[in-house]
C-alpha cells in the first residue's frame, strides 16, 4: 500500500507555493531536492497538481486565439464529416477493431529494430527519390492487410521519404499501394498474384476486399473484415 508522503507544514506550503509560481514540476523538485515522481505525488495528494487543460489555460490564457471561443454546430459537422472522410475504416477502432492495414503492433520494438536494419541496409537514402536523410520511413512493399506473413520480412521493407511514401508507394492514398514496386521474386516468396493485387492495390470498400493468403495459389482465399 502507498504511503502518504509527510513534510513539515512550511516545506508543504512552501513546495505548493513554488509549484503554483513556476507551474512546473522539474523545477519544483529541483528546488526542493526531491524526485519528480514524489514531487508529483505530494501535489496530487494535496490537490494542487493541474491538469493538462488546466495547466494550458493558465500557461496561455486570452493569449491563445480561441480562447473562451467554441465551434458553432455547422463548423462541428464539418469537422466531424471531414473526419469521417479522411479515417473512416483506416482507423483500427473503426466499427469491429479489425482493420489490419496499420496494427497496433507498427510500435513494436521488433518492428523498431527491423526499420533501424532495413534504414542501416538502404543507408538512410529513400529507395524512389534518392534523398538522403531528413524524415524516412519503412514502407511495406505489401500490406500488412494483405499478406500479414510478410509483416516483418525485411525483404518486404523499404526505405522511403515522407512524401514518396504517400504520394508515390500509396498513390497519393494510404489505402492504396504500387504494386510495380513489388518484385517478381517477393511475389513468388509469398505465393502472390499480380493481378490480384492490382484488383485489391485500388479497391476503396476494404470492408468487402477478398484477401489472399500465402496460401492463394491453391485457390485458398480468406474473407476479412477489414
Amino acid at each position: 500500500m502507498n504511503k502518504k508522503i509527510e513534510l513539515t507544514e512550511q516545506r508543504l506550503a512552501d513546495l505548493i507555493g513554488e509549484y503554483r509560481k513556476t507551474l512546473s514540476v522539474v523545477n519544483t523538485a529541483k528546488k526542493f531536492n526531491l524526485g519528480k515522481n514524489k514531487t508529483r505525488k505530494i501535489l496530487k495528494e494535496n490537490n494542487v497538481l493541474l491538469t493538462l487543460s488546466e495547466y494550458a489555460s493558465l500557461r496561455t490564457g486570452d493569449k491563445n486565439h480561441f480562447y473562451k471561443k467554441t465551434h458553432n454546430s455547422e463548423t462541428k459537422a464539418n469537422l466531424s464529416q471531414n473526419a469521417q472522410l479522411r479515417i473512416k475504416e483506416r482507423n483500427p477502432n473503426y466499427k469491429t477493431g479489425n482493420y489490419l492495414r496499420r496494427p497496433r503492433d507498427f510500435k513494436i520494438s521488433e518492428f523498431t529494430r527491423l526499420r533501424n536494419v532495413v534504414f542501416n541496409r538502404d543507408k538512410y537514402t529513400c529507395q524512389i527519390t534518392g534523398q538522403v536523410g531528413g524524415n524516412l520511413h519503412a514502407h511495406h512493399l505489401i500490406p500488412y492487410w494483405v499478406c500479414s506473413e510478410a509483416f516483418l520480412d525485411i525483404d518486404n521493407l523499404i526505405t522511403v521519404s515522407t512524401q514518396a511514401h504517400l504520394n508515390i508507394c500509396h498513390k497519393g492514398d494510404w489505402a492504396s499501394f504500387d504494386v510495380s514496386l513489388i518484385s517478381d521474386k517477393l511475389l513468388q516468396k509469398y505465393s502472390l498474384q499480380r493481378e490480384r493485387l492490382n484488383e485489391l492495390a485500388d479497391f476503396k470498400n476494404k470492408s468487402e476486399a477478398i484477401v489472399r493468403t500465402s496460401a492463394i495459389n491453391k485457390t485458398e482465399e480468406v474473407n476479412r473484415n477489414v
